[in-house]
């Protein structure tokens, strides 16, 4: 598989601070650290490998918007600072909007507002599928671009899907989990929100290793709303309910640094295996803090930049062949941790 981009940054401030409320400070530090050519340059790459046509915007009025799930997730961070600088690369508008934390109808209000505006295109990252199908609906009878980004929004008329295939991701995640725990083990689980068709795919994946494991087993899935907060206190409930555990899985951004700032808290790290998606800054600080010993890592700089590609080509009547667009995950582990980091961007 290709290194693959995501946008690098330098962790200054406390990592639940980081994750909690505002994240405008933590966004302007990551805006100075990125190299924007090389992302944009490996986001090009990506979207070519995709078969997205290379394309430039007919003008920078031209508006884009993509609506996360949330924004408090470091997750986003990364998928937002794509958007924004490929927006600049392709010369049009896009802005990144959504609720603050995991909230099906905030979202769906602020989709309805993004259609009443009349954009060139939106991609939306559901929190429930189902509650979006009526606003794409909407939307496309509009004659504005509807992808699904991140998460797929099945039974819709949304044009295409880029992000992770999440079902393959997650047997990716209970592979090399199993390796870690030698086949055995107690695994608490905890997920953004078991509404989102990504997080169960996610399970899915994962659940069918397990099964090949008789010795492994899902004891508990607990849901954090996509809030790193919220995260560490479902971990030190799990930890206080289900003693013996021997892994806590974190199944969307924030879940598995909230785990791990729970352990850190208690100063237990290492004494109950972290593993989790996505390698965003705060996760890769605690793994090198020996708090977090997997990663699974999707792209969500590259995906949301050649997301934004996608968008336009489809504005200007260029649509690729290929409209379900797998964007591809690696596993990290502290012994591979400074390799992955030299080639992200």
């Amino acid at each position: 598989m290709r290194p693959f981009p995501l946008a690098v940054s330098v962790v200054l401030v406390a990592l639940v601070a980081t994750s909690c409320g505002s994240n405008s400070d933590y966004l302007a530090e990551q805006r100075e650290a990125i190299p924007q050519d090389a992302s944009q340059n490996d986001a090009a790459e990506l979207a070519a490998e995709l078969g997205i046509p290379d394309v430039t915007g007919e003008s920078e009025e031209d508006l884009y918007i993509f609506l996360p799930k949330s924004l408090d997730n470091p997750y986003w961070d990364d998928a937002r600072l794509g958007v924004e600088a490929a927006a600049e690369r392709l010369g049009v508008s896009a802005e990144f909007i959504g609720p603050q934390t995991t909230d099906v109808g905030q979202q769906v209000q602020m989709f309805e507002a993004a259609v009443s505006r009349r954009p060139a295109g939106i991609a939306i990252s559901p929190n429930d599928p189902a509650s979006v199908q009526a606003t794409i609906e909407a939307a496309r009878e509009e004659g504005i671009q509807v992808i699904a980004w991140d998460s797929p929004v099945p039974d819709s008329e949304v044009q295409g899907y880029i992000g992770t295939d999440n079902t393959e991701a997650g047997r990716t995640f209970g592979r090399n989990l199993a390796e870690q725990l030698g086949g055995e083990g107690e695994i608490a689980v905890i997920v953004g929100s078991l509404g989102a068709v990504n997080s169960q795919q996610r399970l899915t994946g994962l659940e069918e290793v397990i099964e090949e494991h008789p010795d492994m087993e899902i004891v508990t899935i607990e849901e954090s709303n996509d809030s790193l907060a919220q995260a560490t206190s479902r971990t030190e409930a799990i930890l206080s309910v289900h003693p013996d555990v021997s892994a806590i899985v974190g199944i969307n951004g924030g879940d598995a640094p909230g785990a791990a700032v729970a352990l850190q808290q208690q100063n237990r790290c290492g004494e109950v295996l972290i593993a989790g998606f996505d390698a965003v800054p705060q996760a890769r600080d605690l793994m090198r803090a020996e708090c977090i010993q997997l990663l699974v890592s999707q792209r969500p700089y590259g995906m949301s930049a050649a997301g934004l590609q996608l968008l336009v080509a489809m504005a200007q009547g260029e649509e690729p062949e290929e409209t379900e667009l797998d964007t591809g995950v690696v596993a990290v582990t502290l012994d591979t941790l400074d390799d992955f980091e030299q080639v992200v961007s």
